[in-house]
């Protein structure tokens, strides 16, 4: 490992998704030796080589994984190797990408390291991990208006996101300890100037005023990026601060933002920054209109993992809505019945053993 990559030129954004790591990305990418580009996701394959059952793939993930262990505990000097193979193929990568612009910092904004924030701190114990924090409200309040869309099982593709980040990125600060660099999204867009001049001198790059209008920065090119509010405004705003307390407005998303809150837990939000008893008075601070909702222990889980119970719930749901109480009943009903009764006649027409 002595003369390994170990990052010394990386920086990492780690964060929710939708909670404005793209603004600081592209205030970041302002500083004239600073890379960046649109979501890698590049740590991601060949860190979850090395984990068990965390991949699907064609072939058995379980067992190759086994099979490179033998191989490296038979065949090399051990399973230290293999993270060497990894630091050497990030250095090719991400160097190269530096050499192509002239650059000195290669700025890896992907939301999903979140998952593999301990690898990455083993893998390249000298970069720079920047951990931004925002209110997971309002990260569920983006979430349901630029994706989900009123399609309630989409959210589902984003449980991860919602449920399992905050705990992880916590986690990531309390590993890395003094050198975790934690940055608050409504502290950066209140006071931009003193925030990103102190993040610059935390990441050892210099500060320019200019970065804070990036109407010059040049838009990292890839698909994995704020489809809305960055290209929307050229400098920092505070205009998304409240957002989030729109929901009260919205049965269904209020609905939803009560179940995330008591999902995350007091502890979570406290440690995160914010105030639990803050927004649980906004979040009850009026009474829901109907009952007539989707409920959130679907929304939530991945299609892939409902059972038949909650297809037909779901189902139903949509089915009221577009044809109504007792046609939408009777459409929903009579799928399931047909689905049964073919399960039925399959089981049934099985020879006998």
């Amino acid at each position: 490992m002595t003369d390994s990559f170990l990052g010394e030129n990386l920086i990492f954004i780690i964060s929710q998704p939708r909670s404005g790591s793209t603004l600081l990305q592209r205030v970041l990418a302002g500083n004239p030796d600073v890379q960046t580009s649109a979501e890698t996701w590049l740590m991601l394959h060949p860190v979850y080589g090395k984990k068990s059952n965390k991949m699907k793939t064609e072939f058995n993930s379980s067992w190759a994984q086994g099979a490179v262990e033998e191989f490296l505990d038979h065949y090399t000097d051990g399973r230290e190797v293999y993270d060497d193979a990894i630091r050497a193929w990030a250095e090719v990568i991400y160097k190269n990408a530096l050499k192509q612009n002239n650059k000195k910092f290669f700025l890896d904004k992907t939301p999903r390291y979140f998952f593999i924030i301990r690898d990455l701190y083993e893998l390249f114990p000298r970069a720079k991990f920047v951990f931004l924090i925002r209110n997971p409200l309002a990260v569920l309040a983006s979430e349901l208006k630029t994706y989900v869309k009123g399609d309630w099982p989409v959210l589902g593709l984003f449980a991860p996101d919602l449920i399992d980040a905050p705990q992880l990125i916590l986690d990531g600060i309390d590993l890395l300890g003094e050198n975790a660099i934690t940055i608050r999204y409504e502290e950066f867009v209140s006071d931009p100037e003193a925030n990103i001049s102190l993040l610059c001198q935390k990441l050892g790059i210099d500060f320019h005023r200019e970065m804070l209008d990036y109407s010059n920065t040049p838009k990292p090119i890839g698909k994995y990026n704020d489809p809305t509010g960055i290209n929307q405004h050229t400098t920092t705003n505070t205009g998304s601060l409240e957002k989030w307390k729109t929901m009260v407005n919205d049965d269904q998303a209020l609905f939803f933002a009560r179940r995330y809150l008591a999902a995350i837990g007091e502890e979570t939000i406290h440690r995160l920054g914010y105030e639990y008893q803050e927004i649980y008075d906004v979040l009850h601070s009026r009474t829901l209109l109907t009952k007539k909702l989707y409920p959130w222990s679907i929304a939530i889980q991945p299609e892939s993992k409902w059972t038949l119970r909650q297809h037909f719930v779901s189902d139903l749901y949509f089915n009221r809505i577009k044809h109504g109480l007792v046609k939408g009943a009777f459409l929903t009903s009579n799928k399931y019945f047909r689905r049964l009764a073919r399960k039925f006649i399959t089981a049934s027409s099985l020879p006998d053993k």
